[in-house]
């Protein structure tokens, strides 16, 4: 097993990054979401769907 871990152990570190950079993406999202913030950063006056979203 250490072995293996001495072998990868870049892979490994690369892996752990991403992982730790999409949790946080995902925590972000939610936040916002449960804080009805949204993902649109112009606003709603000149969006299309802007009667669908905030009902």
């Amino acid at each position: 097993m250490l072995n293996f871990i001495e072998n990868n152990l870049s892979s490994i570190i690369v892996g752990a990054i991403v992982f730790i950079i999409v949790g946080a993406v995902l925590i972000k999202l939610i936040r916002d979401k449960k804080n009805h913030k949204s993902s649109c950063a112009a606003g709603c006056s000149g969006c299309p769907m802007s009667g669908e979203c905030h009902k």
